[in-house]
């Protein structure tokens, strides 16, 4: 095979980190729909508040109080809030930090693959793994899980997608399957946590127990979870095989010559030993609990990228001023995700601004108040279901409600189960709802719009739903 030829071959893998236009637009017109309903909400629901611990910045149970709201966003501040969550919002420092972290991935894939390593490392995977592709679900699911599950990863995941839609491409699976391989995976992972210091970390610490706690319980989750979400994901790439009525032709992508496979396996070591790299960086500021109070993990990832990035560029393009112009190009071809991103965080920003968040959890406590444990259990799902919708931040929702549930408790309620609950709406709704910037983002980056992944995933979401309350009721039923 000549050059010419393997650069052809090359090209039909080509993955860059792009916008679909159309889903582009779908995900911004949910978002501006959403910030619209909860600008109307803070006008029918009454503004509310509990009283917080300025040392702690715990919420103070039994500190409710109804209010008269002077901060209601008068409608036209419902447009300019996604401007004033960046600048004046809780959290804007996180805002910042996934823009960033968005923008260096863009540049970086974008000279990866100028430098022909993306294309390595999809050949020499399809290579290795064709004629046991199923076999290759299950590996990437139980990694994925494990990173989400124990050091709280998703938004940093984001960089394997241009790796994995080409792999997919290859496979002879869809772009969703492609997607379902990095959010379905990982917020079955953040549903299953184990150690996440995001989720069941700052849970316990705010309940005052051992994250060590129901560890049993949680690890058994996350078997029986593991089975179920690799039999979803091989399932649904049999039927693209299917719909697709063949795969690529396997000669296309596999049986590599000697010469071809030393190219493509020097390449690929390049690249894997700047995703390992990243990944250490990323461990490392989650481990260790100075870097991780810091909340710089993100900044940290993008720092590891940036290096290593201009590194491999100067060797494999030849310069930093060619490395330099490919990077830029990538960044600008992410530019949108600005916008989708703060639509997604202006939806919290309008509902605090209204004061409605501690209304409608003090609705939905006292509601809760009296009942059975089973449906209490219940109900508190669905409360926190509620909440995710509007703080799709782990360390937020929790500063709000576990001191509030732990706190006043609930008959037959134990600190474990409330941080079950938690951990079953953090991580089911990154894959439901369009204020999850991971998920608007990643489906936008795939071309894939929110109704396809509705249609797609439809089934697995009931499912998941179903088998996280039969697991709280379990909970309860044992005095977990």
């Amino acid at each position: 095979m000549n050059n010419k030829e393997k650069t052809n071959k090359g090209k039909e893998l080509n993955s860059d980190l792009k916008f679909g236009l159309k889903s582009f637009i779908t995900i911004c017109s949910i978002l501006f729909g959403i910030m619209i309903f909860v600008g109307i909400l803070t006008y029918v629901v009454p503004a509310g508040q509990y009283l917080v611990d300025k040392q702690t910045g715990k919420v103070i149970p039994n500190s409710f109080s109804f209010i008269e709201s002077t901060t209601t966003l008068p409608v036209w501040r419902w447009l300019t809030a996604p401007i004033e969550a960046l600048l004046f919002g809780e959290g804007n420092f996180n805002i910042v930090q996934i823009i960033a972290v968005l923008l260096v991935l863009g540049g970086t894939f974008k000279v990866l693959d100028k430098a022909g390593l993306l294309v390595a490392i999809v050949h020499i995977v399809v290579d290795k793994f064709y004629e046991k592709r199923y076999l290759l679900i299950w590996i990437i699911t139980l990694v994925m899980m494990l990173l989400a599950s124990c050091f709280g990863l998703q938004e940093e995941l984001l960089i394997l997608f241009p790796i994995f839609l080409a792999m997919s491409k290859a496979m002879g699976w869809s772009k969703e399957q492609a997607v379902s391989l990095i959010l379905i995976t990982t917020g079955v992972g953040f549903t299953t946590a184990m150690f996440n210091p995001f989720t069941v970390g700052v849970a316990s610490d705010l309940a005052e127990i051992s994250v060590l706690d129901g560890l049993w319980f949680r690890l058994l989750m996350f078997v029986v979870l593991y089975f179920f979400t690799c039999i979803y994901l091989t399932h649904m790439a049999k039927k693209d095989e299917k719909r697709n009525v063949k795969i690529e032709n396997d000669q296309q992508f596999t049986h590599l010559t000697q010469e071809e496979k030393q190219e493509y396996s020097n390449k690929a070591k390049m690249a894997c030993a700047l995703f390992l790299g990243a990944l250490l960086v990323i461990v490392i500021s989650s481990a260790i609990p100075f870097l991780a109070d810091l909340g710089l993990g993100m900044v940290f990832m993008a720092l590891a990228f940036l290096v290593g990035t201009f590194v491999i560029g100067k060797k494999s393009l030849g310069s930093i001023k060619q490395t330099l112009k490919a990077f830029l190009t990538g960044a600008k071809d992410l530019s949108p995700s600005i916008v989708i991103i703060l639509l997604a965080f202006s939806v919290k920003y309008i509902a605090e601004r209204g004061n409605i968040l501690h209304t409608t959890f003090y609705y939905c406590y006292n509601f809760m108040s009296g009942q059975s444990p089973y449906l209490s259990v219940v109900v508190l799902y669905l409360i926190i279901l509620i909440f995710e919708f509007f703080i799709p931040g782990s360390l937020a929702k929790a500063l709000l409600l576990i001191p509030l549930l732990t706190l006043s408790p609930l008959p037959g309620i134990s600190a474990n189960i409330i941080i079950l609950a938690f951990l079953f709406g953090d991580g089911y709704t990154n894959v439901l709802y369009p204020t999850c910037g991971t998920l608007v983002v990643g489906l936008s980056l795939s071309n894939v719009s929110f109704v396809s992944w509705l249609k797609r995933t439809g089934l697995f979401q009931i499912l998941l739903f179903i088998i996280s309350v039969a697991f709280l009721m379990f909970a309860v039923y044992i005095g977990l």
